[in-house]
Protein backbone atom coordinates (compact mmCIF):
# COMPACT_ATOMS: atom_id res chain seq x y z
CA UNK A 1 0.00 0.00 0.00
CA UNK A 2 1.46 3.18 -1.21
CA UNK A 3 1.66 5.92 1.24
CA UNK A 4 0.45 9.49 0.14
CA UNK A 5 3.68 11.76 0.22
CA UNK A 6 3.06 16.10 1.01
CA UNK A 7 5.60 18.76 0.48
CA UNK A 8 6.46 21.12 3.08
CA UNK A 9 5.30 24.58 2.22
CA UNK A 10 8.30 26.91 1.24
CA UNK A 11 9.10 29.97 1.97
CA UNK A 12 10.18 32.27 0.16
CA UNK A 13 12.80 35.50 0.25
CA UNK A 14 9.95 37.97 -0.24
CA UNK A 15 8.50 36.69 2.68
CA UNK A 16 11.27 36.66 5.05
CA UNK A 17 11.65 39.96 4.19
CA UNK A 18 8.55 41.27 4.49
CA UNK A 19 8.25 39.85 8.05
CA UNK A 20 11.49 41.30 9.20
CA UNK A 21 10.18 44.83 7.56
CA UNK A 22 7.25 44.38 9.99
CA UNK A 23 8.93 43.43 12.94
CA UNK A 24 11.34 46.51 12.39
CA UNK A 25 8.75 48.79 12.59
CA UNK A 26 6.91 47.55 15.04
CA UNK A 27 10.35 47.38 17.37
CA UNK A 28 10.84 51.73 16.10
CA UNK A 29 7.18 52.23 17.04
CA UNK A 30 7.79 50.86 20.52
CA UNK A 31 11.17 52.87 21.16
CA UNK A 32 9.63 56.21 19.20
CA UNK A 33 6.95 56.30 21.08
CA UNK A 34 7.59 54.25 24.74
CA UNK A 35 10.66 56.88 25.54
CA UNK A 36 10.44 60.95 25.61
CA UNK A 37 12.52 63.67 26.78
CA UNK A 38 11.53 66.60 28.64
CA UNK A 39 13.47 69.93 30.06
CA UNK A 40 13.25 69.40 34.13
CA UNK A 41 13.57 73.13 35.31
CA UNK A 42 15.87 73.21 38.81
CA UNK A 43 13.97 74.85 41.78
CA UNK A 44 15.73 76.75 44.19
CA UNK A 45 14.97 76.39 47.78
CA UNK A 46 13.01 79.25 49.44
CA UNK A 47 15.18 80.70 52.62
CA UNK A 48 13.58 79.20 55.92
CA UNK A 49 14.18 80.87 59.46
CA UNK A 50 13.09 78.58 62.64
CA UNK A 51 10.82 79.20 65.18
CA UNK A 52 11.23 80.23 69.04
CA UNK A 53 9.13 82.17 71.39
CA UNK A 54 10.74 85.80 72.01
CA UNK A 55 10.51 86.35 75.98
CA UNK A 56 11.88 89.91 75.85
CA UNK A 57 9.78 92.76 73.83
CA UNK A 58 11.84 95.06 71.40
CA UNK A 59 10.75 98.07 69.27
CA UNK A 60 13.22 97.76 66.93
CA UNK A 61 13.92 94.53 64.87
CA UNK A 62 16.87 93.59 64.65
CA UNK A 63 19.19 93.56 61.05
CA UNK A 64 19.81 90.00 60.48
CA UNK A 65 17.16 87.46 62.23
CA UNK A 66 18.46 83.93 62.79
CA UNK A 67 15.20 83.08 64.05
CA UNK A 68 10.80 83.46 63.20
CA UNK A 69 8.84 84.73 66.63
CA UNK A 70 5.67 86.83 67.91
CA UNK A 71 7.94 89.91 68.71
CA UNK A 72 10.72 91.27 67.72
CA UNK A 73 13.91 90.58 69.93
CA UNK A 74 17.35 92.46 70.26
CA UNK A 75 19.89 89.36 70.49
CA UNK A 76 22.02 89.17 72.83
CA UNK A 77 24.72 86.68 74.82
CA UNK A 78 28.35 85.46 74.39
CA UNK A 79 27.91 82.41 71.78
CA UNK A 80 29.23 82.97 68.70
CA UNK A 81 26.44 80.06 67.20
CA UNK A 82 22.87 80.81 67.10
CA UNK A 83 20.77 78.99 69.71
CA UNK A 84 17.49 78.55 70.90
CA UNK A 85 16.15 78.84 74.71
CA UNK A 86 16.78 76.38 76.94
CA UNK A 87 13.61 77.37 78.80
CA UNK A 88 10.21 79.26 78.42
CA UNK A 89 9.81 80.22 82.08
CA UNK A 90 10.55 84.07 82.37
CA UNK A 91 12.50 84.71 86.00
CA UNK A 92 11.93 87.37 88.55
CA UNK A 93 14.82 88.99 88.28
CA UNK A 94 18.32 89.62 85.98
CA UNK A 95 21.81 88.96 86.31
CA UNK A 96 24.86 88.93 83.67
CA UNK A 97 26.85 86.54 85.55
CA UNK A 98 26.55 82.55 86.14
CA UNK A 99 26.16 82.32 90.05
CA UNK A 100 26.32 78.81 91.80
CA UNK A 101 23.35 78.23 94.05
CA UNK A 102 23.73 75.78 96.81
CA UNK A 103 19.88 74.19 96.84
CA UNK A 104 18.42 73.84 99.94
CA UNK A 105 18.90 69.90 101.09
CA UNK A 106 15.46 68.71 102.10
CA UNK A 107 14.83 65.42 103.69
CA UNK A 108 14.68 62.66 101.60
CA UNK A 109 11.42 60.38 102.05
CA UNK A 110 12.24 57.10 101.53
CA UNK A 111 9.65 54.52 101.06
CA UNK A 112 8.30 52.36 103.86
CA UNK A 113 9.97 49.18 104.44
CA UNK A 114 8.16 46.01 104.34
CA UNK A 115 8.04 44.16 107.76
CA UNK A 116 9.71 41.19 107.70
CA UNK A 117 8.25 38.30 109.69
CA UNK A 118 10.30 36.96 112.49
CA UNK A 119 11.95 33.18 111.60
CA UNK A 120 10.84 31.04 113.63
CA UNK A 121 12.94 27.98 115.13
CA UNK A 122 11.07 24.52 114.97
CA UNK A 123 11.99 21.51 117.35
CA UNK A 124 10.37 17.83 118.18
CA UNK A 125 10.54 18.02 121.61
CA UNK A 126 7.38 18.42 122.98
CA UNK A 127 7.34 21.50 125.27
CA UNK A 128 4.93 22.49 128.26
CA UNK A 129 5.45 26.41 127.66
CA UNK A 130 3.64 27.23 124.49
CA UNK A 131 5.11 30.46 122.84
CA UNK A 132 2.03 32.35 120.62
CA UNK A 133 2.79 34.17 117.61
CA UNK A 134 2.67 38.04 117.07
CA UNK A 135 1.07 39.72 114.14
CA UNK A 136 3.50 42.16 113.04
CA UNK A 137 2.31 45.62 113.01
CA UNK A 138 1.46 47.36 109.98
CA UNK A 139 2.90 50.73 109.17
CA UNK A 140 1.24 53.26 107.79
CA UNK A 141 3.08 55.10 105.09
CA UNK A 142 0.87 58.04 105.60
CA UNK A 143 1.66 58.84 108.86
CA UNK A 144 4.99 58.16 107.79
CA UNK A 145 5.30 60.94 105.51
CA UNK A 146 3.03 62.99 107.61
CA UNK A 147 5.38 63.26 110.57
CA UNK A 148 8.62 63.81 108.30
CA UNK A 149 6.40 66.93 106.73
CA UNK A 150 5.76 68.08 110.07
CA UNK A 151 9.59 67.80 111.41
CA UNK A 152 10.37 69.57 108.12
CA UNK A 153 7.88 72.52 108.89
CA UNK A 154 9.32 72.72 112.36
CA UNK A 155 12.66 73.03 111.49
CA UNK A 156 11.91 75.44 108.64
CA UNK A 157 10.19 77.83 111.32
CA UNK A 158 13.01 77.49 113.73
CA UNK A 159 15.05 79.00 111.24
CA UNK A 160 12.97 81.78 110.07
CA UNK A 161 12.47 82.69 113.86
CA UNK A 162 16.53 82.79 114.46
CA UNK A 163 16.98 84.99 111.25
CA UNK A 164 14.08 87.21 112.53
CA UNK A 165 15.89 87.70 115.73
CA UNK A 166 19.56 88.39 114.26
CA UNK A 167 17.83 90.65 112.07
CA UNK A 168 15.96 92.08 115.50
CA UNK A 169 19.51 92.35 117.26
CA UNK A 170 20.87 93.78 114.55
CA UNK A 171 18.13 96.65 113.80
CA UNK A 172 18.68 97.05 118.03
CA UNK A 173 22.80 97.68 117.57
CA UNK A 174 22.38 99.93 114.53
CA UNK A 175 19.64 102.28 116.15
CA UNK A 176 22.24 102.69 119.83
CA UNK A 177 24.82 104.07 117.14
CA UNK A 178 25.28 107.47 117.63
CA UNK A 179 24.28 109.52 114.30
CA UNK A 180 26.93 110.32 112.74
CA UNK A 181 27.45 113.53 109.56
CA UNK A 182 30.26 114.49 108.46
CA UNK A 183 30.55 118.55 107.90
CA UNK A 184 32.33 120.69 105.61
CA UNK A 185 32.65 124.22 103.82
CA UNK A 186 30.86 122.63 100.46
CA UNK A 187 28.31 120.26 102.24
CA UNK A 188 27.21 123.08 104.45
CA UNK A 189 23.93 124.61 102.95
CA UNK A 190 21.93 125.02 106.32
CA UNK A 191 22.13 128.82 108.10
CA UNK A 192 22.82 126.30 111.42
CA UNK A 193 25.60 124.35 109.90
CA UNK A 194 27.57 127.71 108.07
CA UNK A 195 27.32 128.98 111.57
CA UNK A 196 28.62 126.75 113.73
CA UNK A 197 31.11 125.87 111.14
CA UNK A 198 32.25 129.48 110.97
CA UNK A 199 32.53 129.86 114.59
CA UNK A 200 33.82 126.53 114.91
CA UNK A 201 36.67 127.58 112.48
CA UNK A 202 37.50 130.87 113.70
CA UNK A 203 38.26 129.69 117.28
CA UNK A 204 40.88 126.77 116.15
CA UNK A 205 42.80 129.70 114.08
CA UNK A 206 42.82 132.31 116.71
CA UNK A 207 44.01 129.20 119.28
CA UNK A 208 46.57 128.23 116.79
CA UNK A 209 47.90 131.59 115.99
CA UNK A 210 48.54 132.45 120.00
CA UNK A 211 50.11 128.98 120.36
CA UNK A 212 51.92 128.61 116.65
CA UNK A 213 54.41 125.99 117.21
CA UNK A 214 57.61 126.84 118.57
CA UNK A 215 59.72 124.02 116.38
CA UNK A 216 58.19 125.48 112.91
CA UNK A 217 58.94 128.84 113.81
CA UNK A 218 62.61 128.12 114.40
CA UNK A 219 62.89 125.13 111.39
CA UNK A 220 61.27 127.73 109.18
CA UNK A 221 58.41 124.53 108.17
CA UNK A 222 55.23 125.25 106.32
CA UNK A 223 52.92 122.67 104.91
CA UNK A 224 49.21 122.31 104.76
CA UNK A 225 47.62 118.77 106.14
CA UNK A 226 44.21 117.17 106.13
CA UNK A 227 42.36 116.62 109.27
CA UNK A 228 38.95 115.55 110.41
CA UNK A 229 38.00 116.64 113.97
CA UNK A 230 34.26 114.69 115.78
CA UNK A 231 32.76 116.90 117.93
CA UNK A 232 29.65 115.35 120.05
CA UNK A 233 26.56 117.49 120.68
CA UNK A 234 27.99 118.97 123.82
CA UNK A 235 31.11 120.39 122.01
CA UNK A 236 33.68 118.04 123.30
CA UNK A 237 36.55 115.94 120.80
CA UNK A 238 35.80 112.43 120.34
CA UNK A 239 38.65 111.90 117.67
CA UNK A 240 41.05 113.36 115.77
CA UNK A 241 42.83 112.18 112.05
CA UNK A 242 45.21 113.64 109.94
CA UNK A 243 43.53 112.26 106.26
CA UNK A 244 46.50 114.01 104.66
CA UNK A 245 50.21 114.82 106.56
CA UNK A 246 51.83 117.99 105.80
CA UNK A 247 55.09 115.78 105.12
CA UNK A 248 56.08 117.30 108.42
CA UNK A 249 55.68 115.30 111.85
CA UNK A 250 56.05 118.62 113.79
CA UNK A 251 53.00 120.61 111.95
CA UNK A 252 50.76 117.32 111.83
CA UNK A 253 51.40 117.38 115.82
CA UNK A 254 50.96 120.58 116.09
CA UNK A 255 47.12 120.93 114.26
CA UNK A 256 46.25 118.20 116.65
CA UNK A 257 47.78 119.98 119.80
CA UNK A 258 45.77 123.64 118.70
CA UNK A 259 42.50 121.55 118.09
CA UNK A 260 42.68 119.89 121.68
CA UNK A 261 43.79 123.11 123.14
CA UNK A 262 40.62 125.02 121.57
CA UNK A 263 37.76 121.98 122.84
CA UNK A 264 35.52 122.50 124.19
CA UNK A 265 33.50 123.99 121.44
CA UNK A 266 30.06 125.49 122.31
CA UNK A 267 27.19 122.91 121.95
CA UNK A 268 25.03 121.77 118.59
CA UNK A 269 22.34 124.20 118.19
CA UNK A 270 18.42 122.48 118.26
CA UNK A 271 18.67 122.85 114.45
CA UNK A 272 21.64 120.23 114.39
CA UNK A 273 21.17 118.33 117.65
CA UNK A 274 17.89 117.10 116.50
CA UNK A 275 19.16 114.42 113.92
CA UNK A 276 23.46 114.62 115.03
CA UNK A 277 25.04 112.99 117.42
CA UNK A 278 28.64 113.70 115.97
CA UNK A 279 29.91 116.01 113.85
CA UNK A 280 32.38 114.83 111.59
CA UNK A 281 34.45 118.22 110.40
CA UNK A 282 37.11 118.40 107.71
CA UNK A 283 39.11 120.90 107.10
CA UNK A 284 42.67 121.49 105.16
CA UNK A 285 44.82 123.53 107.67
CA UNK A 286 47.69 125.40 106.06
CA UNK A 287 51.03 127.02 108.32
CA UNK A 288 52.13 129.23 105.97
CA UNK A 289 54.90 131.98 105.94
CA UNK A 290 54.68 134.68 108.58
CA UNK A 291 53.96 131.74 111.04
CA UNK A 292 50.36 132.24 110.27
CA UNK A 293 47.65 129.29 110.79
CA UNK A 294 44.53 129.29 108.03
CA UNK A 295 41.79 126.98 107.73
CA UNK A 296 40.32 126.03 104.38
CA UNK A 297 37.91 123.42 102.80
Amino acid sequence: MAAAITEAPQVSANDRLMFTTFLAGVLHAILILGIGWTYMEHKTASPTLEITLAQHKAKQAPDEADFLAQANQQGSGTLEEKKQLSTTEMANFEDNVIRKVDPVQQAATQPPKKPTAAKLVATTASSRNKTVQKSPQKVDPTATLANESAVSMLQRSLEIASLEAQLKEKRQARAKRPRKRQLTAASAKAVADAFYLNSWREKVERVGNQFYPQEARKKKLFGSLRMMVSVSADGEVQDIRVLRSSGHAVLDQAAVQIVRRASPFAPFPPEIAKDTDILEIIRTWRFEKGNQLTSHS
